[in-house]
This record gives structure tokens, C-alpha cells and sequence, in this order.
């Protein structure tokens, strides 16, 4: 069941990652993952030119953007998944572990929601694990 709240909260993130890359781009890959005590969000993004995928937390690296625009992007994506998980909550859905959302150029949007005990992987195990299954198998 998607509520209203969820499809707002679901534009508002579409809005923000692009509001964040500082360039055209194809394809982004977001892992979100929020539990009791810890919140991690980071994303990959395909420029349209082609080429390796870019990590969020590279753009201020790669380009001349504000960092702390960069950082209130950022924040506002942590606050967006926190109300979509409550509102999992109000709504008595499954609360999720962690989710993937997936947005095209096109504004085509997809999320993956999962549900399974994740505590016994690392942070980096398991990024390196949603890395191998989402951007290995998806470049473009």
C-alpha cells in the first residue's frame, strides 16, 4: 500500500538526488539502510557521457560545488528515508532494513525493499555486496 506521504516522500528524494549531481546523468543506484541506532545513504550515479559510475561522496572531490549545500542535500535525504520508514511504521507495513532506489533520466523509479537481518555484515561487506549486485550487473 503506497499512502500519499510515501509518494511525496518518494519525489522529494528524486528531487534532492538530482539536485545534488552537478551534471547530466543516466542512472542512479541509492542504498538506504535505517535501524535501531544507525542510518547510512549513499549512492552511485552513471554520468549521460558514459563511463564508471560516480560515489556520492566523491562529487565534492570531482567538482566545484558548495559543501555545505552539498551537506544539507545530504541531510535532507537521511530526513526523507526516516519518514518514509515512519510511515511504514503509522501505515503497520514490514519495516524494511534497508532499500535500494533506483531512478532513470526519464523519471522512471523503482525500490527494492529488504527485509532480512543484515547486523552480522560489516558496513563495508555489505556495500560491497549491494555494490555487486546492483552496479556490476547494471553498467551502462
Amino acid at each position: 500500500m503506497e499512502t500519499k506521504i510515501m509518494e511525496q516522500t518518494y519525489q522529494q528524494i528524486a528531487n534532492t538526488l538530482i539536485n545534488i549531481i552537478p551534471e547530466d546523468w543516466k542512472q542512479i543506484f541509492l542504498y538506504a539502510e535505517f535501524r535501531e541506532g544507525y542510518k547510512k545513504v549513499f549512492f552511485y550515479y552513471y554520468p549521460e557521457t558514459g563511463g564508471q559510475p560516480v560515489y556520492s561522496l566523491d562529487i565534492t572531490d570531482l567538482f566545484n560545488v558548495d559543501e555545505e549545500e552539498f551537506d544539507g542535500l545530504d541531510d535532507d535525504l537521511y530526513n526523507y528515508f526516516s519518514r518514509l520508514r515512519e510511515e511504514f511504521k503509522e501505515q503497520e507495513q514490514e519495516l524494511w532494513t534497508n532499500l535500494t532506489f533506483i531512478l532513470d533520466n526519464t523519471g522512471k523509479m523503482k525500490i527494492n525493499y529488504g527485509y532480512e537481518d543484515i547486523l552480522e555484515l560489516s558496513p563495508v561487506e555489505k556495500q560491497d555486496k549491494w555494490e555487486a549486485e546492483y552496479l556490476k550487473k547494471n553498467i551502462i
